[in-house]
């Protein structure tokens, strides 16, 4: 069924009014008033002239708002059929969006498996089982453009790109475990191989620390025989004391 809009409206016709008469009779006159000066016995003279400009005005007003509703009336009618029949349309339109949308929806759901299936397939020929369909998946693939062609094209680019980067990785003499373990949750060689370099860092710090914590708590046994006054055995008592030491008895 095919719609088409015709519209039949004569054009408005121009009021015909004494604009141009009235406009040269109020400039002559505003002249006229701009340079007269009022006094107290010319006040009533004042006050009618006033009257007169504003009865003029409410003229020219009234008949301007009757004018607009009486031009007005036959597009509000309009304006008001119009409406109606949008809102007819968009009912109808609406009905057969949703039709549309659940196809699409369907569409890309049966898409959505057949990526699944085609990520399965390829990634099954690499020695790569921590790779998920999420760390590689790309929105184009559910484009009635992408072909499964291409997505298993793409798919099979990033597992080769992801065993490159791994042999690289492993050649790293210091922290090639910490930087393959980052890869495994971005498969990004630069963010790997900067952040595995400072994961190792820290073990090394915290691993020099514990051992130099250890070697500070390693207790020393040590005996000896000395010739030493009172004074300077009372010294090294207090001096053993001070520090911690304990002097096994005799």
């Amino acid at each position: 069924m095919n719609f088409e809009l015709k519209v039949t409206a004569p054009k408005n016709k121009p009021v015909v009014w004494n604009y141009e008469q009235l406009k040269a009779d109020l400039t002559t006159a505003l002249a006229d008033y701009e340079n007269r000066v009022y006094t107290e016995d010319t006040i009533d003279e004042a006050k009618a002239d006033k009257a007169k400009l504003n009865k003029l005005k409410k003229a020219i007003n009234d008949e301007r708002i009757a004018r607009e509703k009486e031009y007005m009336q036959p597009f509000n009618e309009f304006k008001a059929q119009a409406k109606e029949l949008c809102d007819l349309i968009d009912t109808a339109s609406s009905g057969i969006g949703e039709q549309i949308d659940a196809f699409d929806d369907k569409r890309i759901a049966e898409k959505k498996q057949r990526i699944a299936t085609i990520f399965s397939e390829v990634v099954s020929l690499y020695p790569l089982e921590f790779i998920t369909l999420d760390m590689v998946y790309n929105d184009k693939w559910e484009n009635k453009g992408a072909s499964e062609k291409a997505i298993s094209k793409e798919i099979t680019e990033i597992c080769e790109k992801a065993v490159n980067d791994l042999a690289i990785i492993k050649r790293m003499p210091r922290y090639a475990f910490e930087a393959e373990e980052v890869y495994k949750t971005c498969l990004d060689l630069n963010k790997a191989l900067a952040e595995g370099e400072r994961m190792a860092e820290i073990q090394a710090q915290k691993g020099q620390e514990t051992q130099a914590s250890a070697e500070s708590e390693i207790a020393v046994e040590m005996s000896f025989k000395c010739k030493i006054t009172k004074t300077q055995a009372k010294a090294l008592s207090d001096f053993c004391k001070a520090n911690g030491i304990t002097l096994a008895k005799a």
